[in-house]
């Protein structure tokens, strides 16, 4: 009798994890993507590397921007400026808010008094870039703080710029790395104003019921953009790298695991 109630716990347990499993996928706090790529424009043997973590909260849908790059950031190509995706369904998305993420700063520039971080004024979106401006593999949806040929000034998500600034022109306002050295910047990022190196993006008005999970399966083509240009910047394709159950789930599963542990300690019953 023993060895059937060991099974049966096995059983058991087998069962709870594969329901509990099911609603992990199904209950999913972020979503991350990340894309890697060598420099073959004008810093050559650098490594590219961005991340993005999507995340829904009331129905606005956060993006969580990094360059994550290694490289002390010398020329615009260093610089990431933009984030593309596509989608399955509609996302009739609009501009919220973009600013400076936690523990992030704005680098090169001498910021005004009260600044708060906000960077809207300096990054523009469009959820509807036509098939006849833009070259695959760039998605319908686009977020950068350059023109890219693609975006102008009415697409930013603020008018109120930075005082001095030129929204949307060169690499201004992109993200750099945390080991960018501003004394061996060349000429076109040297005294310009970076975010180093994380960006914080909103965009409202997330169709009823789209949770996080929808993005692991709606959301696709995510691409990173360095540069400010689409010829002769650098484009790299973002891999699907994490999905984060919520803490209630990962709650549910540990609860689970323990109770199907004690189950299998439990002593046969004297007859």
């Amino acid at each position: 009798m023993g060895m059937k109630k060991l099974a049966s716990a096995f059983i058991a347990l087998t069962l709870f994890t594969v329901v509990s499993t099911s609603r992990a996928v199904a209950a999913l706090s972020s979503v991350t993507y990340t894309g890697q790529a060598a420099n073959v424009k004008s810093d050559k043997g650098v490594e590219l590397k961005a991340t993005a973590t999507f995340v829904v909260s009331n129905l606005d849908l956060v993006i969580t921007m990094s360059n994550i790059s290694t490289n002390d950031s010398k020329n615009p190509s260093d610089i990431l400026t933009g984030i593309f995706f596509d989608s399955k369904v509609p996302l009739n998305l609009t501009r919220g808010a973009v600013s400076v993420g936690t523990e992030s700063s704005v680098v090169g520039w001498r910021l005004p008094l009260g600044f708060d971080d906000d960077v809207s004024g300096q990054w523009a979106y469009s959820g509807d870039l036509p098939a006849g401006s833009r070259k695959d593999p760039y998605g319908q949806y686009g977020v950068a703080s350059t023109k890219f040929s693609l975006l102008n000034k009415g697409d930013l998500f603020s008018d109120i710029k930075i005082p001095g600034t030129h929204p949307l022109s060169g690499a201004q306002f992109g993200l750099t790395t945390l080991y960018d050295n501003g004394l061996n910047d060349q000429s076109s990022i040297k005294n310009v104003g970076l975010v180093q190196n994380t960006i914080v993006i909103v965009l409202d008005g997330l169709p009823a019921g789209f949770t996080t999970a929808d993005i692991a399966s709606d959301i696709e083509n995510v691409r990173f953009e360095f540069g400010t240009s689409l010829k002769k910047g650098i484009n790299i394709a973002g891999e699907m790298v994490q999905q984060i159950p919520e803490p209630s789930t990962v709650a549910l599963v540990a609860t689970g695991l323990i109770g199907a542990i004690a189950l299998t300690r439990k002593r046969p019953s004297s007859r």
